[in-house]
């Protein structure tokens, strides 16, 4: 066996241990099941609002989010692209 292959097997096994470590390691910690979960449980809102309530926050939240970056295109637009996008829709 050459020097330079003993060290491709030892880095090899280096990182499959690494692997198998991480995998083992992110078993063992209580990640709740449910995203939602989680976000109350982060945030601390389970004593204050049902999941319902989390839930369509978090859908306006993303909605508004959407907006705001169609905001940000136009106003970061030079009028060239958003003239042809609104002659494209007519």
């Amino acid at each position: 066996m050459h020097v330079f292959e003993m060290v491709v097997w030892i880095v090899a096994i280096c990182v499959i241990g690494g692997i198998i470590k991480s995998y083992f390691d992110r078993k063992k910690t209580d990640r709740p099941e449910n995203i939602m979960d989680e976000v109350m449980n982060e945030l601390g809102l389970g004593e204050y609002y049902s999941k319902t309530e989390v839930d369509s926050f978090i859908k306006k939240f993303e909605t508004m989010e959407k907006r705001i970056q169609v905001l940000e295109r136009i106003a970061t637009d030079k009028g060239r692209n958003l003239a042809s996008e609104i002659d494209n829709l007519k």
